[in-house]
């Protein structure tokens, strides 16, 4: 009985004979009337193709998967990493601005006294408050006050054991060299609505152009002129002419800056430098960024790199004695001492110790300012202040050269206040960083700039 079952009643046997007589008919089409035996090679080289297209195309397909993967993952981790930036930027700009926004902060500085309340800086502290934030402890003075570290609802925790999600440092953008401190602007006739004649124009902008020119290569001048001796620049001419560059590259006229014998600055009746062999001109405008001055002729990549973080575009007017680096307020401080012989003697020849007078004024002067900082107080909280430290140091040290800066000179370029500050905030995931970096009008409050890296 089971031998009379029909096809039909068979159906593996149906779909043997199928595949059968396809594989018939596909032979007899692709090799015709050959011989059964390169049938089968040709078949057997057909197949071998297909497969290694069929293994080119997976392995393309699970690379493109395998892509598309890390580059969700990575997308993923940057946006976390860019709001745990955000909100340490967040919260150090609240601490920066507690004085405006707070209403009992003020009222608790009231009860410290007008003295000391306004010597204190909060914006100091700010990352303080961040830090607090990010790892839920509070610290005084190295003794924990709270630690809520273990509580999984406080602090914002990164992917990595033990790495808080967020931190921030905060400086005075004061402290930094305003490459636009000499920039001038075209000035228009008030009664007619036209520019000036251009000799008028010229002499107008050298009016505007001498104090602060003088400035600029004061400060600038103490950044660079170290550069010579460990070899960024060759010789002290260089670095005259990067500056007399930097300041025409800003001023709006086309004629090159120069210094006469006395110090002055002056319009020099040649041109500035070519700038055409770069397919770019001179701007005779402000810088927008640090970034820029690297168009300058004469800035080299090495000078940049040493430089870019002591420099800043934004009009912070006069250095901040309690934050500027060393080498700026030395360059202000020896251009301040009107004896040639006496500023040779202070700021070139070395003293006892082997370093020039004012190189170990400034030495301890950087540990004053340090040690004031670390128990929450100002530095120095006028100009006249941080000239009596000068004043007095060789007696406090018993004996040793005179260092007879001068005030009024000093006064014109340097502050105790902070008028800009920058908060640079990072944000952690995992191996992922993002950066925020934001610079904020202590007045107003107001972020004048910020940008993410």
């Amino acid at each position: 009985m089971k031998e009379s079952r029909t096809a039909a009643q068979r159906p593996g046997m149906r779909l043997v004979d199928a595949l059968r007589l396809a594989n018939r008919a596909t032979l007899q089409t692709v090799h015709g009337g050959r011989r059964p035996g390169k049938q089968r090679g040709i078949a057997l080289l057909m197949a071998l193709v297909v497969v290694a297209i069929l293994g080119s195309l997976s392995i393309q397909f699970s690379y493109n998967l395998s892509a598309n993967v890390y580059m969700a993952g990575n997308l993923v981790a940057s946006t976390q990493a860019y709001y745990n930036a955000r909100s340490a930027s967040r919260i150090a700009l609240l601490a920066v601005n507690a004085k405006k926004n707070f209403p009992q902060f003020q009222q608790f500085m009231a009860l410290m006294g007008k003295s000391a309340a306004s010597k204190l800086e909060i914006w100091q502290r700010a990352c303080d408050f961040v830090n607090i934030f990010a790892t839920g402890r509070a610290e005084f003075f190295g003794t924990t006050l709270l630690d809520f570290s273990r509580e999984r609802a406080v602090g914002s925790k990164s992917l990595k054991e033990g790495v808080a999600g967020f931190k921030c440092t905060v400086s005075s953008e004061d402290a930094r060299v305003n490459l636009n401190r000499a920039s001038t602007e075209v000035l228009v006739d008030p009664a007619t609505g036209t520019v000036a004649d251009p000799a008028v124009r010229q002499q107008q902008m050298l009016a505007q152009q001498q104090r602060k020119a003088a400035q600029l290569y004061v400060q600038l001048g103490g950044l660079l002129q170290p550069m010579v001796q460990t070899g960024v620049f060759q010789k002290e001419d260089d670095v005259l002419d990067l500056i007399l560059n930097i300041i025409d590259w800003t001023d709006a006229d086309t004629t090159k800056s120069d210094i006469d014998d006395k110090g002055n600055f002056t319009g020099a009746s040649g041109a500035e430098p070519d700038y055409g062999q770069y397919g770019y001109e001179s701007k005779d405008a402000k810088f927008d960024t640090v970034g820029e001055v690297q168009l300058v002729e004469g800035m080299s990549s090495e000078a940049y790199c040493r430089l870019r973080d002591k420099l800043t575009v934004f009009a912070t007017d006069k250095v901040n004695i309690n934050d500027a680096d060393l080498s700026v307020l030395k360059g202000i401080l020896c251009q301040s001492i009107e004896d040639d012989v006496a500023r040779a003697q202070v700021c070139l020849l070395p003293g006892p110790t082997g370093l020039a007078p004012m190189d170990d004024a400034l030495v301890a002067l950087e540990t004053c300012r340090e040690l004031k900082k670390q128990v929450y107080s100002t530095p120095f909280s006028s100009v006249p202040l941080f000239v009596k430290f000068f004043e007095e140091y060789p007696a406090a040290m018993g004996g040793g050269v005179p260092l007879p800066v001068n005030a009024s000179l000093l006064s014109a370029q340097l502050t105790p206040k902070t008028k800009m500050v920058r908060i640079e905030a990072e944000g952690v995931y995992g191996d992922t960083k993002r950066k925020m970096v934001s610079v904020v009008d202590t007045a107003t409050g107001a972020l004048i700039h910020f940008h993410y890296e």
